[in-house]
């Protein structure tokens, strides 16, 4: 089935037809041990970004 077939499906499911297939749950992607560590990299920077919004909004007072 193509992506394009299972738009078309998903178009004309009832209300509750689609609640219960979008409740399936999705598997992991399989990702490169680069683009995880990308990742990781991403987290632990907006995690150093949120610290020094709070710090200078805290220092400001």
């Amino acid at each position: 089935m193509t992506d394009r077939e299972r738009e078309e499906l998903v178009m004309y499911l009832e209300r509750d037809q689609l609640v219960s297939d979008k409740g399936r749950p999705v598997p992991r992607a399989r990702l490169s041990r680069r683009v995880s560590v990308g990742l990781w990299a991403l987290r632990v920077f907006a995690v150093v970004v949120s610290a020094m919004v709070v710090y200078t909004f805290i220092a400001q007072l």
